[in-house]
């Protein structure tokens, strides 16, 4: 992912995202389940353009550390689908070839 810090404070964090936008809401969704985040939104800078604005406002916890966890969390579950979808890839060829 590529990002480029915009602003920072204490409980705030603004990025410039240049990403495909369904990773974005992979990562906002990791986001939002977490108790310590009030908010996480993405928003689309420009039509023409993979340009994302990527903000994330926390109760009280550094905005950066939520969002590595969000983003192991989205890497884990991804592995996990990639996981479930080649078993059940082999499981097909193992029974077309039966």
């Amino acid at each position: 992912m590529q990002a480029e810090l915009e602003n920072y404070k204490s409980n705030e964090i603004n990025l410039n995202v240049s990403e495909d936008i369904s990773i974005l809401y992979i990562v906002q969704h990791e986001l939002l389940n977490q108790k310590e985040v009030e908010f996480a939104g993405v928003v689309l800078k420009h039509q023409l353009k993979e340009d994302f604005s990527f903000r994330i406002v926390t109760k009280k916890s550094k905005p950066l550390d939520i969002l590595h966890k969000a983003l192991q969390s989205s890497s884990d579950n991804a592995l996990k689908v990639k996981e479930m979808i080649e078993l059940a890839v082999n499981k097909e060829k193992s029974a077309d070839s039966t």
